[in-house]
């Protein structure tokens, strides 16, 4: 049997145990996996006319996001969605959202647009679509709830792991089953030890790119970055100084940030994984849809994937990913609700999972769905890696981790609060400031914005 569904069945069973438990069974079970239905009935929307999804795309986009949309203008034929076809960017949403009906956000930044008053509560558009949050991973749902509402539908699920070159490892003696991620020292020594047989980079810790992974490294030194309320910086505090000057001493070993900038773009195409199949770089931590742009390479490729630990050897990963909300100036709401339920419905996933087998050339490995049962379904329907081993074991250790996943909280000023972890970061990596100082001006200002923000 394929190790990758090994986990559906307990998963599937607590999924369907909630459903049946939860406010609307009757109009679950008849609607189970589906998406809205359009009607002018009471209890029902009346999906028409046009809406505009900003932070979405159709006809630039993969086969992932066509086949979802797909599925939407097909249930619903005489609606019109006109696309930004672009990713959300914070200074045009604030431009488009005059006329947008949909917008697709990042799950940690809605906090900032639900208390400027431009998204709107869904508890109406939930139950008159049918749809079950019990379909949706817990961290997903929890990260676009606000004082008890809820403002967005989760739309992807992507956690990250490590990703090892194995021949790399044994190049530099080191049995990369053994190597202790949870030994920061293990870390560092690794990584020089990479760089003296030759890998252009050892380890990235992945933090040069607007941050990107710094929230794990200070969740796994026992810190947060943000109170779970979303209320409190905690940027100022040992715990996250500490991450911040561990992951500066990784880039420091390359002689400063713009040398190891230089050294990890001489690696090769990050999208044809060269690294691994050029053996120029040693491990970094990624998201899983990265594994996708492995199988592009198999069987040419020599990898394993590790669970992220804590410092206590904990298994440890980040929930991120988008959500659709819904503006509270449109004027078309049953048509822009019936869009964000029925494009991450369990079949619209479906489809999306289709498309892509039958694009794919190479192993399938899946898609990311924040509905768990779609993810579920996926897995046991569309991916088969036996025949790809190291592929197959990789997505097990992403599988295993996506029930136990932190997220960071929205905030009120949660584009200030970014903002201001960024920039801190970024100042340290370039030497510009030492950690205990730019962490604690980040804290002021990142404070101060939620305060403004809550008041």
């Amino acid at each position: 049997m394929n190790r990758s569904i090994r986990w559906i069945a307990p998963l599937l069973l607590a999924c369907l145990i909630l459903a049946a438990c939860g406010p609307n069974r009757e109009r679950d079970e008849d609607n189970q996996g589906e998406g809205p239905r359009a009607s002018g009935s009471a209890g029902e929307l009346d999906a028409s006319g046009q809406i505009f999804a900003y932070g979405v795309s159709y006809e630039t986009s993969d086969e992932i996001a066509q086949g979802r949309i797909d599925y939407f203008t097909e249930e619903f034929p005489d609606v019109r969605v006109q696309f930004s076809e672009s990713n959300f960017d914070e200074q045009q949403f604030l431009t488009a959202a005059r006329r947008a009906d949909v917008v697709s956000v990042p799950r940690e930044r809605i906090g900032s647009y639900v208390a400027s008053g431009v998204l709107e509560p869904l508890e109406d558009c939930i139950a008159r679509s049918g749809i079950s949050l019990d379909l949706y991973y817990p961290a997903s749902v929890e990260q676009v709830t606000v004082d008890g509402s809820v403002y967005g539908i989760p739309l992807d699920y992507v956690v990250t792991n490590w990703l090892i070159d194995t021949d790399l490892f044994e190049e530099a003696g080191i049995d990369p089953e053994t190597w202790d991620v949870s030994d920061w020292d293990a870390i560092a020594e690794a990584n020089r030890a990479l760089r003296d047989v030759g890998a252009l980079v050892g380890v990235d810790p992945k933090v040069s790119d607007e941050g990107d992974r710094f929230p794990m490294w200070v969740r796994a030194n026992g810190g947060r970055m943000i109170s779970e309320d979303g209320r409190e910086s905690l940027l100022d505090t040992p715990e996250v100084a500490e991450a911040l000057s561990f992951v500066k001493s990784i880039i420091d070993d390359y002689g400063g940030h713009s040398n190891f900038l230089d050294d990890r773009g001489a690696t090769g195409d990050f999208f044809s994984a060269e690294q691994f199949t050029e053996d120029t770089e040693g491990a970094f931590p990624i998201q899983q849809w990265y594994l996708n742009v492995v199988a592009g390479s198999a069987p040419d490729t020599n990898f394993m994937a590790k669970p992220f630990l804590d410092r206590q050897g904990n298994p440890l990963t980040m929930a991120e990913g988008n959500a659709y909300a819904i503006m509270a100036s449109s004027d078309n709401k049953d048509t822009a609700c019936a869009f964000i339920t029925a494009t991450t419905s369990t079949d619209a996933w479906l489809r999306a999972a289709e498309m892509r087998q039958k694009a794919s050339e190479g192993p399938q490995t899946g898609t990311a769905p924040a509905n768990r049962e779609a993810t579920e379904r996926i897995f046991a329907e569309y991916v088969d890696l036996s025949e790809h081993p190291e592929l197959d074991a990789a997505m097990q250790v992403y599988l295993d981790t996506l029930e136990n996943a932190f997220y960071v909280p929205t905030s009120p000023a949660a584009e200030e609060f970014r903002r201001a972890w960024i920039g801190a970061v970024t100042s340290v990596l370039n030497g510009e400031a030492e950690p205990e100082e730019a962490l604690r001006q980040a804290d002021e200002e990142a404070q101060s914005a939620i305060d403004s923000a809550g008041s």
